[in-house]
This record gives C-alpha cells, structure tokens and sequence, in this order.
C-alpha cells in the first residue's frame, strides 16, 4: 500500500470516529426539549415552601421539578406568584417557593441573580431559568399565559 493511501484510509478513520465520539457525546449530555416532572407534582396548582437544604437534597436526588423564586415586598413578584396560583386546570402542577434569603445560599445563585424567578429543574440540574433583569423575559413576570406557555415549553402536562 501506498503511503498517500494509507494516509487517506488513516484520516479518513480518524474522522469517522471523530464524528462518532461526538454524536455519543452529544446523545449522553442532552436532555429532551419536553419533558415530565416528577410524579408527586402532578394534580393540582400548590406551592411548597422550601429552604435551601431541601433544595439541594432535590438536586442530590436528581428530581425533576419547579422552583419560584420570592421576595415579599417585590410587586413583580408577587404578580408571578399570582400567576403561577391561577393557572388553569391543563397546567395543574406543584412548585416549591424559595425565598431570595435561601436562594443566595443554594446552588441555584448560579444561575439566579434577581428576583423575581422561576427556574425548571431536570434531574437534578438546571434546565430553564427566567432572568429578571433581561428585557427578553420581562413579559413573563406579569403576564400569566405567557408564563404558562413558558413553563409549558418545558414541561409536559
């Protein structure tokens, strides 16, 4: 065998496994762009306050849920949280409520900067988040159908 053949046959096998390691790459560290929350939370609208220990035994848990971030006082906030007890009977779910104290202390500042949110967490990791200070996502604090249809991007009902 020539060397330019060999040359061609050993690139050509590099690339195909190249490309091979990265679609198993890409199939481990996805996650579906619809997905269920964990069955407990299904049935009726409830928040659950939650501090930041039981918080972090959710994520060490891999659970699938949602959390609301609070700040009495805050009247975004409390227009959320309003909205998030109002939906209608075809998004009925359970959510914890953490407030903004706890979350500073969690894991969830990572990714939480501002009040008022609401953050979608997928086994155990974060998989959506509402910003508060992003102009993109100001439209879901007061308004209940977008926040809905938000959290329905998500979650499967």
């Amino acid at each position: 065998m020539s060397k330019k053949k060999a040359l061609i046959i050993g690139s050509a096998s590099v690339a195909v496994a190249a490309i091979a390691g990265t679609a198993v790459l890409f199939a481990i560290n996805s996650t579906p762009s619809t997905f269920r929350l964990d069955d407990e939370y299904y049935a009726q609208s409830e928040s659950m306050d939650i501090k930041k220990d039981e918080y972090e035994n959710l994520i060490s848990q891999n659970k699938t849920f949602v959390v609301m971030i609070d700040k009495p006082g805050c009247v975004t906030t409390k227009a959320m949280r309003e909205n998030m007890v109002n939906f209608p009977e075809d998004t009925q779910f359970k959510y914890y409520r953490m407030m903004w104290e706890e979350v500073k202390e969690s894991s969830l500042h990572e990714y939480v900067k501002y009040t008022p949110s609401v953050a979608i967490i997928y086994q155990g990791k974060v998989k959506a988040y509402l910003q508060a200070d992003s102009d993109e996502d100001a439209v879901y604090f007061n308004d209940g159908e977008a926040l809905k249809n938000w959290i329905r991007k998500y979650i499967i009902f």
